[in-house]
């Protein structure tokens, strides 16, 4: 029996996904990550905004980017290959036509 694909490994252009946990293999021994790519998983977890993949790499990582407006107004931006756990799809919302009676 084969295993399902993870879900990053499923994702394509366009889609939408939101973090749900900090990833788990962040937390695994000798992981290196960095405090402020830490810094900014805390921040999307506690906005519960959905995420857009805007591009699949050459090595086809998705990637989403995001951006938090700084204390002094300006705007700072991140970008994050998503290739770990702690994320779930989120399904588009159609807006539906109103028809005129």
């Amino acid at each position: 029996m084969t295993r399902p694909k993870p879900l990053w490994m499923q994702l394509r252009v366009g889609d939408l996904v939101r973090l749900v946990e900090f990833p788990p293999e962040f937390l695994l021994p000798n992981r290196g990550i960095h405090r402020s790519t830490r810094q900014v998983y805390k921040r999307l977890l506690t906005r519960r905004r959905p995420l857009r993949v805007y591009e699949i790499d050459e090595t086809n990582l998705p990637w989403i980017r995001c951006q938090f407006r700084r204390k002094n107004g300006l705007w700072e931006y991140h970008y994050l290959a998503i290739n770990h756990g702690g994320i779930v799809r989120v399904k588009h919302r159609h807006k539906r036509k109103q028809t005129e009676t």
